[in-house]
């Protein structure tokens, strides 16, 4: 996987980025629009994939923090934290994971740590 390249043309567009590990009846290609991740029953502690139904605004995602990498120069450092994130992003399984970005985020919400809520999510890179 390139991570370089990924990170030049995340800095080339400006996007929230983050990395998701999909649900088993998920599948994506480069390109794709992503759904809306579940909502967290808080009062059955589980995902409301499993009671209610109710989804969020936002695809959830492990969260790359982007704001501080400004020119291609930094994107090297910007892979770096791409890959570390990859990483992380496996506590939630060995499915396969995509990069997602878009233009705004969801901070509404209960989230786990690290987390990010990107909303009109596409894919921007299938990772494995």
């Amino acid at each position: 996987m390139n991570y370089l390249e990924i990170a030049k043309e995340i800095l080339e567009n400006n996007w929230f980025v983050g990395v998701r590990t999909l649900c088993d009846d998920e599948q994506y290609e480069v390109g794709d629009d992503c759904r809306p991740s579940y909502e967290w029953d808080i009062e059955n502690d589980c995902s409301t994939y499993h009671t209610t139904g109710e989804t969020a605004v936002g695809t959830c995602a492990t969260h790359i923090d982007t704001g501080y990498f400004k020119t291609e120069d930094e994107a090297a450092e910007l892979a770096v934290r791409i890959a570390e994130a990859v990483a992380k992003n496996q506590i939630y399984g060995k499915a396969q994971q995509v990069i997602i970005g878009g233009h705004s985020v969801n901070n509404d919400g209960y989230f786990d740590e690290g987390e990010i809520r990107i909303v009109e999510a596409f894919v921007v890179a299938v990772v494995i």
